[in-house]
């Protein structure tokens, strides 16, 4: 059963974007039997049912909302916490009950930059490895009545994370802003307002070079520099030890100037104009 499917059973009123369906249906494909699902933002209730349609009587289902009436989920098995996920003091609650022990954590409550960051960086302690945080209605990070844009919207936040993945690699000369998510995060999954994180310690040794093959003959390992870019030619000139430094310095030059447009640039059509049939030669 799909996503979608489940959510077409659920009695109680959930609204959700269609698109999020199929990535949904990624992250189901990952868990275990009988997962743990907690779910910030209970709203009325229909959004626990697709999960337990989905997933099946076994599945442990838990709720954290502010508003009290919520409790009444509890009456058709749910789990249900009254907290404020804007509260740190609230996190400790849910820390100490459950620490290492939700498959999928979705945050869908009240969609500030505060709330959205602080399931990521107080989440993180409360999913198993092999889990997923999976953050939804990431739009909020461009809507005025959130107080957006802002340097310090969920979406930037997100945006830095993902570059920490990178920045956490072995050969990379920056570090990461905020190592312990780099190294506990294994990749991410984005699309229109919605990401998911999957949750799992970095194996170092897993990042290491991985070469195959023997004849190496058209290999150019110097593939910094563009065919085109007269710095190569200039390069070649210079002595060893003046060489790599120099070169690193004429690197950043040119590409301050080459890169300024290129990083600004769009593709010349979307893929819905490029969906026709193609054109013969």
């Amino acid at each position: 059963m799909t996503y979608n499917d489940a959510m077409q059973r659920a009695t109680r009123v959930t609204t959700k974007y269609e698109h999020y369906g199929p990535l949904y249906d990624l992250v189901l494909a990952t868990l275990p039997e009988a997962p743990t699902v907690l779910e910030i933002g209970i709203a009325n209730g229909g959004s626990l049912q697709t999960w337990r349609e989905v997933l099946g009587p076994d599945a442990r289902i838990i709720g954290v909302d502010l508003n009290e009436r919520a409790i009444a989920m509890r009456d058709e098995g749910f789990e249900v916490y009254i907290l404020d996920t804007g509260d740190p003091a609230s996190w400790e609650v849910l820390r100490r009950d459950l620490a290492g022990t939700v498959d999928l954590l979705v945050d869908d409550g009240g969609h500030t930059n505060r709330q959205q960051v602080e399931a990521v960086v107080h989440g993180i302690d409360l999913v198993r490895d092999g889990g997923w945080i999976v953050i939804e209605d990431l739009h909020a990070s461009f809507m005025r009545e959130f107080g957006n844009p802002s340097p310090f919207s969920a979406v930037r936040y997100l945006n830095e994370l993902a570059s920490d993945l990178h920045r956490a690699h072995p050969r990379s000369s920056v570090p990461p802003k905020h190592p312990n998510l780099a190294r506990s995060i294994e990749y991410l999954v984005s699309s229109t307002s919605w990401t998911a994180l999957r949750v799992g310690h970095w194996n170092a040794a897993s990042r290491d070079e991985f070469t195959a093959g023997t004849d190496a003959t058209l290999m150019d390992y110097d593939h910094r520099w563009d065919s085109s870019s007269t710095t190569r030619k200039i390069g070649a000139l210079l002595p060893g030890p003046v060489k790599a430094r120099a070169r690193d310095v004429a690197l950043r030059l040119t590409q301050a100037v080459e890169m300024r447009s290129l990083f600004r640039a769009d593709a010349r059509s979307s893929a819905k104009d490029r969906s026709g049939p193609p054109t013969a030669r």
